[in-house]
């Protein structure tokens, strides 16, 4: 299975218990869908404030790819919004995780400043907290399925040979790290993620050109 994991930042305690079972039944209906969708395995996190999310981020292991962020945090002093959050979670922290960024109020309720932060924030989609489940299952969805196809190749190479692979080892960067802890770096495109990417497509490279005397 493809595992894609969803962080909800959200201070609303309905969110574990009443929102997320409503997603997954959505998301799983989605799923049934097409036979391309079922390799899917989607796990949805819910963490209630941001300093508790932040910590959870800062770990590496933790590997996010979808991150929906509510606007609004109650009492909370770790960032005045979530916009506030998105943009430190993107400059620190995940360069690559889809961004999902919600709000009861509205867009128009938003700062311009702040808006304009999260564009630069490169936010995938805005959504109106007040929305179906469905309509907020869907976004949840195409944000998790919408993958660089270079980690989806890795992955799917990793499911059809991990009986193997799992007994190396790999080189990146001077460590030595196992093939799903590439896949992670990948995924959260940090510079490790990247210079396997570069070193992978000059070797493919390599290999596929014919020179001719």
């Amino acid at each position: 299975m493809l595992e894609r994991n969803i962080l909800i930042v959200d201070d609303n305690a309905k969110v574990k218990t009443i929102h997320i079972p409503a997603y997954l039944s959505e998301i799983n209906s989605l799923k049934n869908s097409s036979e391309k969708w079922q390799q899917y395995n989607f796990n949805l996190i819910h963490i209630a404030s941001m300093k508790d999310a932040l910590a959870y981020l800062s770990v590496t292991s933790n590997c996010v790819d979808v991150l929906v962020v509510d606007y609004d945090f109650n009492g909370e002093r770790t960032f005045a919004s979530g916009t506030g959050f998105v943009k430190h979670i993107r400059e620190k922290i995940n360069r690559y995780c889809q961004v999902v960024f919600y709000t009861m109020q509205g867009i128009d309720s938003i700062d311009r400043q702040e808006l304009v932060d999260l564009v630069n924030s490169d936010v995938y989609k805005f959504v109106d907290k007040s929305s179906d489940y469905s309509e907020m299952a869907r976004v949840i969805f195409d944000a998790a399925t919408l993958r660089n196809q270079i980690v989806e190749s890795l992955e799917q190479f990793f499911i059809k040979y991990s009986a193997m692979l799992s007994a190396y080892k790999y080189s990146l960067g001077g460590e030595f790290v196992t093939f799903d802890e590439i896949v992670d770096h990948i995924r959260m495109d940090d510079e490790q993620g990247r210079v396997f990417i570069d070193k992978l497509i000059q070797k493919s490279i390599l290999l596929n050109t014919n020179v001719e005397a």
